[in-house]
Order: C-alpha cells, then structure tokens, then sequence
C-alpha cells in the first residue's frame, strides 16, 4: 500500500486497480478562487445523518447545510466544483471515464479528530465503502478528494487492499450466508418484489447479493475490534492542496484528522477495468464460488 505520484505510471488504471493512492501534490487541477471562498462559508449540519455538505448533481441539489438559504450560494459552488473534477477525472481517466455513472460529490467541512458518530458512521475506523441507497450491481467506487485547507494536512490511515482483506476476513464475515441466498427462490421473490415498488414510486432499493453483503461487510469491518487493532496499517499525511484518487471499495481507509476537503465520486464500470479480476465483486465471487452481482 503506498501513494503513487502521478506521472510514475502510464496507465493509472493499474495503480488505482492494485489498491493503491494516485496522489497529485499540486493538486491536478484548479479549483476556482470563487468556489473555495462559497465554500469556506458554508454552515455544516452536524448531525449524524448528514456526515457532508453533499452535491447531487443528477438533480442539481444540495445537502446538509444549517441554513437552506446557504444553498444560494453553496449549490453553484459545488456545481463549479463538480464539473472541474470530473473535467479532470475524464481527462486522466479515458478509458473509465466511457462508461461511469456521476455520483455526489461532497464538502467535508468538519474536523474529523474527535467527531462524535455512530459506530458505523465514523470516519476514523477502517472500513471499505458500500452506499446504502446507491448499489453498484458489482462496479466500482472512485474518488477524488481534494484537500483545500490552507494550512492543516489531512490525516489517512489505510490497510491491506481487499484481494487480502477477503481472502482473509469474507467468510468470517457471513459472506457464504449471502451468497447461499443470491440462486434462492425467495430472493428472486424479493428482488421481483422490490423492483415493483420502486417502478411504484416507492423508497426501496433494489440490491444484488454483492451489495447486500458490502453493506454488512462495511459494519462488520467498524466493529470488528480484532481488525481494528491488529491489521496492518499505513499512515499518510495529505498536505494542503493535494490531491489523491482511490477506490475506496477497494482501500480499507479511515480518516484521522483534519477539515476542509473536497470529494467528487463516480461508479466505475466493471468491464472498463485494465484488470477485472480485481474488481471486489470479482473477488468475492470467486471466494463464494458463484455470481453474486446478476
């Protein structure tokens, strides 16, 4: 596990596949002054169920501000934002870049050390990343933080990526248990079931095995103490107008310290991988001995 300057790599696919950082010192790309500036003003909710200022750019709205009224002047911002990283993510990135699908992008203006969370919600114990309401159906999490704090670096914490955190932990995790459920005839029941309400209107989501199991699997890893203490751990400092892209399904990560980034995410397409045998999906499935994402 390491940072990889950009530039090292032709293909930054294979450093981004294997599990490590691609890390660009001087930021990669601009920001511009009148974004940073909308932003440092923003007042975070700090609530639980709001962990960011986030951005959504398939309906143009903005979440987890204090005061709705902000979102005048932060929903532009992070629109700008948006559309300069996936600029430069498009630009880097070609061959993923065909086939993505936009997801948040986000603001996480509070300091991490010492935030008061739930267990599964806190950001400074390792864990790799499933969203609750967005499935991926076995594609890939990429993201792209930036730090623009002036001063204070940010503070990461990774382990061993997940061809070895599998291989070691899935099935001690129950991951046979879902797997056992995904050629069941009362799953294909409920996945008939749940596409229905959906198509209806109603707010349930639709998950493969793959998914199901990422989300526990992600709960798991938080409160797994043994893990926690025992794996094997890298620390990074971040410095202040870095950048770095990881794929955090891939990268068990933590975040020890620090305030002020900026994060765009996009889902990146299984077959447009350099090697998709490392995709977790892939790995999981060849553990489990069966397909787990349909």
């Amino acid at each position: 596990m390491k940072l990889a300057n950009a530039y090292d790599d032709e293909d930054y696919r294979a450093v981004l596949e294997r599990g490590d950082i691609l890390f660009f010192p001087n930021g990669g790309f601009e920001i511009p002054g009148a974004v940073r500036a909308a932003l440092m003003g923003a007042t975070q909710d700090a609530r639980s169920f709001h962990k960011n200022i986030a951005y959504k750019p398939n309906i143009d709205q903005v979440s987890g501000l204090v005061d709705g009224s902000e979102a005048e002047v932060v929903k532009p911002a992070m629109r700008e934002y948006s559309r300069c990283a996936l600029a430069f993510l498009g630009r880097i990135l070609p061959e993923y870049a065909r086939a993505w699908k936009v997801d948040y992008a986000s603001f996480r203006s509070i300091e991490e050390r010492g935030r008061e969370l739930p267990p599964t919600k806190r950001n400074d114990l390792l864990h790799v990343d499933a969203f609750p309401t967005r499935p991926v159906f076995g594609d890939m999490i990429l993201r792209c933080f930036t730090n623009v704090n002036p001063e204070q670096s940010r503070e990461w914490m990774t382990s061993d990526p997940f061809t070895t955190l599998a291989a070691e932990t899935a099935e001690k995790a129950g991951l046979l248990r879902y797997a056992g459920a995904s050629g069941s005839s009362l799953h294909a029941v409920r996945r008939r079931m749940t596409k229905s309400l959906a198509g209806l209107g109603l707010p349930v989501v639709d998950r493969s095995p793959y998914d199901a199991f990422m989300l526990h699997y992600h709960d798991w890893l938080k409160g797994n103490q043994e893990y926690q203490a025992n794996c094997r751990k890298y620390r990074f400092q971040l410095p202040p107008g870095s950048t770095w892209l990881v794929f955090t399904d891939v990268v068990p990560h933590a975040v020890l310290g620090g305030r002020l980034a900026l994060e765009q995410t996009v889902i990146v397409s299984r077959e447009s991988l350099r090697d998709r045998a490392l995709a977790p999906s892939a790995v999981l499935e060849k553990i489990a001995g069966c397909v787990l994402t349909e």
